[in-house]
C-alpha cells in the first residue's frame, strides 16, 4: 500500500493536570507517542505526520531526528480539523492511516489487518471497532442492514444510540481522495462545537462510498490515556506483554504481578527473577542469572550466571554486588 499516516498528538490532556505534553507521559519507560510511532513504522507508512498543538515545542523536540513531519493545529478545532491540517503533507499517498497519539497498546498486527481490509474491500474507509459491555463515553457505531452508516459521539447520542454496544476505536484507514473530498464539508453542529473526524464516516456512507469495520480481537488495544489512573492501566498492560515475551524466551518469572521489565531490557535464557524485581533502562542480563527478590537493576550489564542478593539496587556504572 502507498500509505501515509497521521498521528493525532495535539491534545491538551487537561485531566492529567500536568506541565508535560500529554503524549510524552511515560508508560512502561517510554513516552506514549513512542509506542504509537513504533506501531505505525512497522506498518510501513511511506510518510508520517504528527499533528501538534498544546506544548508543541516539547513534542517537536521529542520528534527531532525521527523522520516524521510535525504539523501545527492552531487553534484546536477537533480531530477533523487536525486531519485537514495534516493532509497536504501526505500528497502522493493513496491511503491515509489515522491513529491517536495516546494509545500505546495498538499493535502493528492490528494496523496491518485494518490496512489490508481497506484495500481488499476497496473501501473509502475502514475503521477499528470493539463491542463493549459498558461502552461509556466512546462514540457509537451505527449500522443499517449490517453496514456502517455513521458514528455518533456519546455526548451527542440519543438514548437509543447510547444503548449500542459497538464503539469506535478512533483508528481509521481512508482512501486519501475520498477523505480530501469530504473534509471541507464537515460542520461544527455538535455539543463541543468541533470538527469531528467521525462525521467523515457518515458523509462517505451518505455518498454511497463503502465503509467497513474491523472488530478488535482484544478491545484493550484501543485504550487511550486521559488520566493518571489510565496511564497506570496501560503501563501495567505493556509490562504484562513484555513479561510474556521473556517467559517465552526461557526466563523464569516467579511472580509476574510484582515484576517490572522495561522494553529496552535484554535477558538471557534460564535467568530467574524472584518476586518484586524491577529491570529498567537498557539492562542486559546474561544467561542463567538469578536476581533476588525486590532488587532494582537500572542500565546494568551482568555476565552469565551472576547472582544478585535480595534488596539490591544497581545503577549502570556502579559496582556489581554479585556473588
Amino acid at each position: 500500500m502507498n500509505l501515509g499516516a497521521v498521528v493525532l498528538a495535539a491534545g491538551q490532556g487537561k485531566r492529567l493536570k500536568t506541565a508535560c505534553a500529554k503524549v510524552l507521559h511515560l508508560a512502561h519507560g517510554r513516552p506514549l507517542l513512542a509506542w504509537v510511532l513504533d506501531a505505525v513504522a512497522a506498518v510501513g507508512a511511506q510518510r508520517t505526520v504528527v499533528v501538534v498543538g498544546h506544548l508543541r515545542h516539547q513534542v517537536e523536540a521529542f520528534l527531532a531526528g525521527q523522520g516524521v513531519i510535525p504539523v501545527l493545529q492552531d487553534p484546536p478545532l477537533g480531530t477533523g480539523d487536525a486531519v485537514r491540517a495534516a493532509l497536504p503533507a501526505l500528497a502522493g499517498c493513496t491511503w491515509v492511516l489515522v491513529v491517536p497519539g495516546d494509545a500505546p497498546l495498538l499493535t502493528a498486527t492490528t494496523l496491518n489487518r485494518l490496512s489490508a481490509l481497506a484495500q481488499q474491500e476497496e473501501a473509502a474507509c475502514a475503521l477499528l471497532t470493539a463491542c463493549l459491555a459498558h461502552p461509556g463515553g466512546y462514540g457509537r457505531v451505527v449500522r443499517r442492514h449490517g453496514e456502517v452508516v455513521r458514528i455518533v459521539e456519546a455526548k451527542d447520542a440519543s438514548p437509543e444510540e447510547l444503548a449500542l454496544a459497538e464503539v469506535n476505536a478512533g483508528v481509521y484507514v481512508f482512501q486519501r481522495a475520498a477523505l480530501q473530498e469530504v473534509l471541507p464539508r464537515l460542520g461544527r453542529h455538535n455539543v463541543q462545537e468541533e470538527y469531528y473526524l467521525t462525521d467523515v464516516v457518515g458523509l462517505l456512507a451518505e455518498g454511497g462510498c463503502r465503509v467497513v469495520a474491523y472488530p478488535l480481537e482484544d478491545p484493550e488495544e484501543m485504550l487511550g490515556v486521559n488520566t493518571r489512573a489510565e496511564l497506570a492501566v496501560v503501563a501495567k498492560k505493556l509490562n504484562a506483554r513484555t513479561l510474556r515475551r521473556w517467559q517465552e524466551e526461557g526466563v523464569t518469572i516467579l511472580d509476574p504481578e510484582s515484576t517490572w521489565i522495561e522494553v529496552g531490557v535484554h535477558i538471557g535464557a534460564d535467568t530467574v527473577l524472584e518476586p518484586g524485581v524491577h529491570l529498567r533502562g537498557n539492562s542486559e542480563l546474561g544467561e542463567g542469572c538469578w536476581i533476588g527478590a525486590h532488587s532494582v537493576l537500572d542500565d546494568v550489564r551482568l555476565p552469565p550466571r551472576t547472582r544478585i542478593p535480595p534488596l539490591t539496587y544497581l545503577k549502570g556504572g556502579s559496582p556489581c554486588a554479585a556473588s
